[in-house]
Parts: C-alpha cells; sequence; structure tokens
C-alpha cells in the first residue's frame, strides 16, 4: 500500500472476515494485511491495520485516536449490512515495529477529511478502486467527506437499542431533507416503531420515555428489537445507496448497490 509501514496496528476480529481482506488488493484508506506466518509457510490470525492517515502522524496518542475512528466506521457499516458482525477491535499499535502504550478512547465527533499526504489525483485513484472493492470500503471512504454518511456509520456503531435506533431514524429522515436525497418510509411499520420505542410497556427500561401508569393496553402495533434494526436498517442502507449512487454517479458515470 504506502511502502515500509511507520504505523500499525494488530487488531481482533471474526478471521473468516479478515482473511479475504488481507489477500485482496490494498488500498491506501483502511488496508487489513497479515494473516500468514511466513517462516512457518502457515496462515495464523495475526492482523494488521494500516492507513495513510496513520502515516503523516508523530503523536502516536493521536494515531490511536484515528484508529478508533476508522475502526468505528467500518464496524459501523458492517452493523448496517449484518446486526450479528463481530466488531474488530484494535488490540496494540507498533511504531516502525516498537510496541506503543495503548490509550483509551476519546469521544470526538469529526469528519477525517481528505489525507493530508495524498494528492487531488491519488485520492480519485483511491475512490476509483474501491468503486470495484468491497462496499463496505467505499462507504467508509465517503464517510472521510461526508457528515451524513459518516453519522449513520457512527450511530450504527453505538449499542443497539430504541433509544440509537430512534435518532437513527431522526438523523436519516432530516438528511434526506437537508440532502434532497429520497428515502422510502413504510408509514405502519414506522409508526409500529415509534410506539414500541416511545413505550415502556414495550420496550421497557430502554424506552424513549420513563414508566407510566397505563390503564388501558396499547394497541397499537409493535416490533421486537430484532425487527427494529431491520427496519432501520433497510432505510440506512436506501440512503446510503442514494447518497453512493449519486456521488459515485458524478465521478465515475456507474452506479452499484448494498447487497440485502
Amino acid at each position: 500500500m504506502i511502502g515500509e509501514q511507520k504505523w500499525e496496528f494488530l487488531i481482533n476480529g471474526d478471521h473468516r472476515l479478515l482473511r479475504p481482506f488481507s489477500e485482496s488488493q490494498g488500498n491506501s484508506y483502511f488496508d487489513i494485511s497479515g494473516g500468514m506466518d511466513h517462516w512457518h509457510d502457515c496462515m495464523n490470525d495475526d492482523f494488521r491495520l494500516s492507513s495513510i492517515y496513520f502515516e503523516s502522524e508523530d503523536d502516536e496518542e493521536l494515531v490511536w485516536q484515528i484508529g478508533y475512528e476508522m475502526v468505528s466506521l467500518f464496524n459501523g457499516i458492517s452493523l448496517i449490512l449484518d446486526k450479528s458482525f463481530r466488531k474488530i477491535e484494535l488490540e496494540s499499535l507498533n511504531h516502525q515495529g516498537s510496541s506503543v502504550s495503548k490509550v483509551n478512547k476519546v469521544h470526538v465527533m469529526s469528519v477525517l477529511g481528505e489525507p493530508s499526504n495524498l494528492n487531488k489525483y491519488c485520492i480519485e485513484q483511491e475512490f476509483q478502486k474501491l468503486c470495484k472493492s468491497d462496499i463496505r470500503l467505499l462507504m467508509l471512504n465517503l464517510a472521510t467527506e461526508r457528515e451524513d454518511v459518516y453519522l449513520l456509520l457512527k450511530y450504527f456503531d453505538l449499542v443497539h437499542d430504541w433509544v440509537n435506533y430512534y435518532k437513527i431514524l431522526e438523523s436519516i429522515e432530516a438528511f434526506s431533507k437537508f440532502s434532497g436525497i429520497n428515502i422510502t418510509v413504510d408509514q405502519k411499520r414506522r409508526s409500529a416503531f415509534t410506539n414500541t420505542a416511545n413505550n415502556y410497556q414495550f420496550s421497557g427500561i430502554h424506552s424513549r420515555h420513563g414508566f407510566k401508569k397505563t390503564i388501558q393496553n396499547n394497541k397499537t402495533p409493535s416490533l421486537s428489537l430484532n425487527e427494529a434494526h431491520d427496519f432501520i436498517a433497510e432505510i440506512a442502507k436506501e440512503y446510503l445507496n442514494n447518497v453512493a449512487n449519486e456521488v459515485v454517479s458524478d465521478r465515475t458515470k456507474k452506479s452499484f448497490k448494498l447487497p440485502n
């Protein structure tokens, strides 16, 4: 990807996911390598993460925070596609082969922006390459430039409960108004979702509203938490599809679709 690596994270995750990434053509934004013991000529579960975003930095704490952010975005899009996805985690950080002390994650929300050490031509080349690679990498790329994509991926990396699902729904509907990107929302399912999310009777301690004594049973349809995820993820996919199609069409004159 970038020649000899200055910074490199050891990562944990499902090796069935990580191995195909390590065997595919690398990219500058989110490059997974490893999974092979060359000394014994066999596979192992030692996977590494590098990125152009790390390479221009000298502050190890900042590199940790960028690493947390990149993994969070990747986990977010992966959880949109598969609610049972096992999150990638940062295990340790090496700087030119030497171990660097781990630091705690700081919760700062900010779009990374274009890498300062890639020129416009290289950024465009990376984008063109990502359009032909795993869809998660394309979405991560878009999240470094667009706040709406960034926030959606970050939301899905949070705890999956009624409060956060409600935040995601409200955010997508607000994004749609501001961006002019259309979404289709089944109003009956939306009513069932909001009825459940708002009511202690259905969602208990995780409801958006606290306990209150009810005289009559709520007879409006409700959803399970799994059904809520599917409903919200479906809307998120549509929005992200439409964002990506707009961007990809402008930059490559092609189109794509997130898998169901």
